[in-house]
């Protein structure tokens, strides 16, 4: 019994004393120096057993002890030395479990993690590092997030091979290195880091430095290039309101107040008070809405659902590219999904050659129908607002306000960015010199489109006016342009011995500013007329044979004009995609080059005349279903505003996102439906009003020339605000002037 209880008592004191010896934490804080000197961990001690032995040299420890160490060999300056000792006093804290450090070290990724599926973003975790709960109470422990750009070099001899080559027991650097032109290179990451707010960013890289080392890739002998670009974000740095945040608001509190005030004295008033109060009519939200629901039976009802659904289409491939560009956890599943559906994802800009040639169709039909050729620089002027109004107020919303509507660890990459873009160009955008002069700086990325459409209006307006006067020599003018347009394209990518198309792969969607073909031939008014070139001769045909009554196209040709249209469109588009998986002649580049578009932009015209001439009753009455004409009618202003949704959301991540298609799909459907929402509120009170404002300016000048001159004969300023049944109409713009509601695309 003595011995039991003898037992009892040593291997109680000895469990107490291993517990006592593992649960002290000193929540003191001690200067680098100190703790250098102090021998924390002790690798052997004689008086105590192997267990508590394993315990003082647990992993964790020998890690932080390697830090210390690896730290202690870079070259700090005086400058970098407040840092240092911060990050050393960390560390301490951290091996005593201190609250304040575990929280601090926990928000960082102490190494990366699926770089060879493609993650190049390693986040840790943004929130946690800037909103600690004693933020506002002890200064002395304050952080900073900081991203930085890593490049896994190495000095080794290493074989370059594409992942198909790549052997399980091979050398993972041959994964790491592997590099092709459309698929996204393993080497770089972009990291992001907590660390003390004295930091500044040649210490971070040096602290990076130190901590990649210790990770697994250290043991390939890599020599990474660690650089810190962006400015650390800080949470005691909130971004302040300025002027131009308090102008929009107030001009928007405005436009809506007048707008909701104008409704009600509007709808409180009889036919002949709303007649005469055409202010209030230009404003009232309901009149506004009604606009949006009128079908015009002109015989191209399919216009209506192929523009729609083919903005859903951009809207799909911009949400598919921003997600490539942005935190992506299986980036390498994402490049070969693009090889399957490579059309959709690699040359799925010929989607905007649908929206030139939707434009240039309903031009042509719309002058054709003036008996009298109107004051061209009033269709011009005209033009330009129905245009730029939108526009404007979305730059504004750019350039004032977004950089307020969230953050994120990837936010001034994305966000500020874009708004500082914004303040330098807009007045580049407003004069449509986008597309032309400081492109890799351009506003709002997406719209270089407007600038081209409205290039092309005015050209085309302006030979049409030459062929009024001298039908040969308007001619003349419009075949030679038109060869030019179709020819041109080729000349450039020869000149630049560029890749046949514009390939969408991640180096393009990381920075599209920066690509050279982008800036080249993608935005440039003269390499992207052709489509619309195709348009407008396209509405010519269709005004010529519309007055035919008894013109109509048999079923069975219509059937077999779509089937050839839709194996057209699909064949050039599967041809382009195959030039990154094939060797080509630059002879055969080239020409593609040059007809790609208006191949496409045929098959397009041929399917909107087969099925305005045609019987094809399915397909027709899908396309002319009536929801899509308000639907269609908001496609500019879903132009305008998806992008910027679709950016926020890239730029408010805080962790990688998976790749899938079926995800993407559900994505857009959201982008589209709020887009939707914004392009309705964006109608309703900025452009409806100011279209309306318009005519009535110059129908009031009309009607005062009129008066002075006594002369009862219509005023030709007067042809463009009536409608094809001679009454004048002040309302949507399809009554008033050619319709030419735009889409676009980046």
């Amino acid at each position: 019994m003595k011995y039991i209880l003898t037992f009892i008592i040593v291997y109680l004191f000895r469990t107490r004393a291993h517990v006592t010896s593992n649960v002290k934490f000193d929540s003191s804080t001690k200067s680098a120096i100190d703790f250098h000197d102090e021998n924390l961990l002790t690798s052997s001690d004689e008086n105590v057993d192997d267990d508590i032995k394993y315990e003082k040299d647990y992993s964790g420890y020998r890690y932080m002890d390697d830090i210390v160490y690896g730290l202690k060999t870079e070259n700090w300056t005086n400058e970098d030395l407040p840092c240092l000792n911060e990050t050393l006093r960390l560390i301490r804290s951290l091996q005593n479990f201190t609250t304040w450090a575990v929280w601090e070290w926990d928000s960082v990724s102490s190494q990366p993690l699926g770089i060879l599926s493609g993650n190049r973003f390693q986040l840790g975790n943004f929130d946690q590092c800037m909103s600690s709960p004693w933020d506002t109470n002890h200064h002395e422990i304050k952080t900073q997030y900081c991203l930085a750009e890593v490049a896994l070099e190495t000095t080794n001899h290493v074989k370059k091979k594409t992942l198909d080559e790549i052997e399980p027991y091979g050398n993972a650097l041959d994964l790491i290195q592997h590099n092709t032109p459309y698929f996204r290179p393993l080497k770089y990451l972009t990291w992001g880091a907590c660390v003390p707010a004295c930091c500044q960013p040649q210490s971070v890289e040096r602290l990076m430095r130190v901590v990649l080392s210790r990770s697994h890739l250290g043991a390939a002998g890599l020599r990474p290039a660690i650089h810190v670009n962006e400015t650390c974000q800080r949470p005691d740095e909130p971004k302040t309101f300025d002027s131009p945040f308090y102008a929009f608001v107030v001009m928007i509190g405005i436009l809506f107040v007048v707008c909701i005030v104008c409704t009600i004295i509007n709808n409180k008033g009889n036919a002949d008070f709303r007649k005469r109060n055409v202010i209030c009519n230009a404003f009232c939200i309901v009149e506004n809405a009604k606009d949006l629901l009128k079908m015009r039976k002109d015989g191209i009802e399919v216009i209506y659902g192929i523009r729609f659904l083919t903005i859903c289409g951009v809207v799909m491939c911009h949400q598919s590219g921003a997600i490539d560009a942005g935190p992506t956890s299986n980036g390498i599943k994402l490049d070969e999904a693009q090889r399957v559906i490579g059309w959709f994802v690699l040359h799925d800009d010929l989607l905007v050659d649908t929206f030139f040639l939707i434009s240039a169709f309903l031009v042509a039909k719309g002058i054709l129908e003036y008996e009298n050729m109107p004051s061209i620089l009033l269709l011009i002027l005209r033009r330009y607002v129905r245009l730029v109004v939108g526009l404007a107020a979305v730059i504004f919303f750019m350039a004032a306000v977004i950089e307020h509507t969230g953050s994120g660890p990837l936010w001034n990459r994305f966000i500020d960015v874009e708004a500082d873009t914004c303040r330098e160009n807009w007045w580049l955008n407003l004069l449509m010199l986008s597309n032309y002069i400081n492109v890799n700086n351009m506003c709002l990325i997406v719209s270089w489109y407007i600038p081209c459409d409205f290039h092309y209006y005015v050209i085309v307006v302006i030979v049409f006016a030459l062929y009024k006067r001298c039908s040969k020599l308007g001619v003349i003018s419009a075949i030679i342009l038109t060869a030019a347009s179709v020819i041109i394209p080729g000349i450039v990518n020869y000149a630049n011995k560029l890749h046949a198309i514009q390939l969408f792969t991640h180096e393009f969607r990381a920075d599209p500013r920066g690509n050279q073909q982008f800036s080249l031939t993608y935005v440039k008014t003269h390499t992207r007329a052709a489509s619309y070139a195709v348009g407008f001769f396209a509405g010519c045909w269709f005004i010529k044979y519309k007055a035919k009554e008894n013109f109509r196209i048999s079923q069975a040709r219509s059937l077999t004009y779509l089937c050839a249209a839709f194996a057209v469109m699909v064949f050039i588009a599967f041809l382009g995609v195959s030039y990154q998986l094939r060797s080509y002649s630059e002879l055969e580049g080239h020409l593609y080059a040059a007809l790609n578009r208006p191949i496409w932009a045929a098959g397009v015209a041929l399917i909107i005349l087969t099925c305005s001439f045609g019987q094809v009753p399915l397909v027709t009455g899908f396309l002319k279903w009536y929801p899509w004409v308000p639907l269609s009618r908001l496609a500019y202003g879903i132009y305008l505003v998806h992008f910027i949704i679709i950016m926020r959301n890239v730029a408010i991540a805080r962790n990688p996102e998976y790749y899938d298609s079926f995800s993407v799909f559900i994505t857009s459907l959201g982008v589209i439906c709020i887009s939707m929402l914004f392009a309705l509120l964006l109608w309703l009170f900025i452009e409806a009003p100011a279209n309306k404002l318009f005519v009535l300016l110059f129908k009031k000048r009309s009607t005062e020339k009129k008066e002075v001159s006594g002369n009862e004969v219509k005023n030709s300023v007067d042809i463009p605000y009536q409608d094809t049944s001679g009454k004048t109409n002040s309302g949507f713009i399809d009554d008033n002037l050619p319709n030419t509601i735009l889409f676009s695309k980046m």
